[in-house]
């Protein structure tokens, strides 16, 4: 196996930022990550070259930007002899690193396990949540609705059928909805009043205009807050300390990410970071297997509801207020959506609006997901809500 494709797909050891803007809501700047600022030094990162690379183009992997058949068989390989190291919280919830999940099996086997653990213990991370056990649903009392949007996908999770989708295989930038995986694996090692500790590697190269928490160096935060600057605003130093926390670096894990989207099948997905500013790829319908498993906590599906949220003080700031740009979960906006239960909204000028909404209906969990739309987003997920309500209803009529 080329050297280069296999260095890729196992642990995502070069970290590539493209010369995009990310935030949540269009900026003035193009540019909003110079040059990548990664230089892989022993399993380690340092950002103290910020010219050692540039631009990557992620299809050098197989010619198709895919994961072959043979990447995962290595992966698996590779990580069941060294996996990823996880996190406990000592007694004052302190997020420190510890012994491999693979230790720790034997002392735990109930606890839920993700990534290298999942494979070296031979546990089906998905579950049911797993895009190989959803199937195509034929609704015979409504068309599916037009949108304008090129790409979506709508599930029920719960009968685990797939509704409607458009360019199904198609890759597409999520953009920030990357950091629902990075959100889905920090809960499956962290407890939301985890406490993590911001480290040199998560704030640093990050560009002035960029969404930030504005975290400094020796800063504390807790997953929740985290977690929630991410939903509502999406700052990359929060993603940031958030997969360091987790994980030795940065680089392992979105090596984690990876490993995790494979086992939930989810082929057509690579992930290169945490928060969504680089050039990860996916398709509506991998992003709305995601949405699943993050709606399967409430904890989670209660910080996607959120429209503001305000962060404690720290060493560089005050209390920070943040306002998310997603008006349907906003009751004072004309395009406030009072059936969508749990939501994340992002942009990048490359990835235009994406957006991931979950609604329940008859206790089912709906999910709608729209890559790349230029200001439809909202009106296009109300349509495919609304054929979701009379899909759900055929579906458990049938059944």
């Amino acid at each position: 196996m080329n050297f280069l494709k296999f260095n890729i797909a196992i642990s995502a050891l070069v970290f590539a930022f493209s010369s995009m803007a990310f935030a949540d809501e269009p900026l003035s700047s193009t540019e909003l990550y110079g040059p990548a600022a990664f230089e892989q030094t022993s399993n380690k990162i340092s950002l103290e070259n910020a010219n050692v690379i540039s631009d990557y183009d992620f299809n050098q992997m197989n010619g198709t930007g895919q994961i072959t058949s043979g990447d995962i068989a290595a992966i698996k390989q590779i990580v069941v002899a060294d996996p990823v190291r996880t996190v406990s919280t000592n007694v004052n919830n302190v997020a420190t690193p510890v012994a491999s999940p693979v230790a720790q099996v034997t002392q735990q086997p109930a606890a839920p396990l993700t990534g290298a653990a999942a494979y070296s213990a031979g546990v089906n991370l998905a579950n049911n949540v797993n895009l190989t056990n959803f199937t195509t649903k034929t609704i015979n009392t409504a068309k599916v609705p037009e949108t304008t949007s090129p790409t979506f996908a709508l599930i029920n999770a719960n009968t685990r059928h797939i509704y409607a989708v458009k360019n199904q295989n198609t890759k597409y930038n999520p953009s920030g909805l990357t950091n629902l995986m990075t959100a889905y694996i920090a809960t499956q090692y962290l407890k939301m009043d985890s406490v993590l500790t911001v480290n040199r590697t998560a704030v640093r190269g990050i560009d002035k205009d960029a969404s930030i928490a504005a975290l400094d160096v020796g800063d504390t935060i807790t997953l929740k807050d985290a977690l929630a600057s991410m939903f509502v605003k999406g700052c990359v130093d929060s993603a940031n300390v958030v997969a360091e926390n987790v994980s030795n670096s940065l680089a392992e894990f979105v090596n984690l990410m990876n490993v995790t989207a494979t086992s939930l099948g989810l082929t057509n997905t690579v992930f290169v970071d945490p928060s969504g500013i680089g050039k990860n790829e996916s398709t509506a319908l991998d992003m709305a297997i995601i949405m699943a498993k993050i709606c399967e906590n409430p904890e989670l599906v209660n910080l996607l509801s959120l429209h503001e949220y305000e962060l404690p003080a720290v060493k560089r700031r005050g209390k920070l207020h943040l306002w998310s740009k997603n008006s349907q979960l906003n009751k004072d906006n004309s395009t406030y959506n009072a059936d969508v239960t749990a939501s994340r909204l992002a942009f990048t000028n490359a990835s235009k609006w994406c957006i991931s909404s979950m609604m329940s209906y008859y206790n089912n969990n709906i999910i709608a997901v729209i890559l790349k739309a230029e200001g439809s987003q909202f009106g296009d997920t109300k349509k495919l809500l609304e054929f979701g309500k009379i899909a759900t209803t055929e579906d458990l009529a049938v059944n």
